[in-house]
């Protein structure tokens, strides 16, 4: 039951922050960077409970696990420190490393909640 609640709060935080990281992207709402920020922690925080759950279930992943760490501690990294990162006519490249890393973690997240051993208990 964890790994499907897991899994549903990142496909509506990740889904949103996405959102919102493109409306932001494109300068029409600069005033959701904290609601970008908080939705964006909890897909990491749900990313993180999968993972968190591969390691420790019986059949579980170890490299999913530790991918879903490393990733999820690189987007908190990036996303905390980027506005001061490349500063300048090359912030797009920072921008879109984000992007990508926003996209890993939903992917890493729903590919830990798939193989979720089916003989543990959720």
């Amino acid at each position: 039951m964890v790994i499907r609640i897991a899994s549903v709060v990142l496909s509506l935080c990740g889904s949103l922050t996405l959102l919102l990281g493109l409306l932001l992207w494109s300068n029409i709402a600069p005033n959701l960077i904290q609601m970008h920020m908080l939705l964006g922690f909890l897909a990491v925080g749900a990313l993180w409970v999968i993972g968190v759950a591969q390691a420790f279930a019986k059949g579980g992943s170890r490299v999913v696990a530790a991918l879903a760490l490393i990733v999820g501690v690189a987007m908190i990294s990036l996303g905390m420190t980027q506005s001061s990162l490349m500063v300048g006519e090359f912030h797009w490249v920072i921008q879109v490393l984000h992007l990508l890393l926003g996209l890993l973690v939903i992917g890493i997240g729903h590919m830990g909640a798939a193989r979720y051993p089916r003989g543990a208990p959720r």
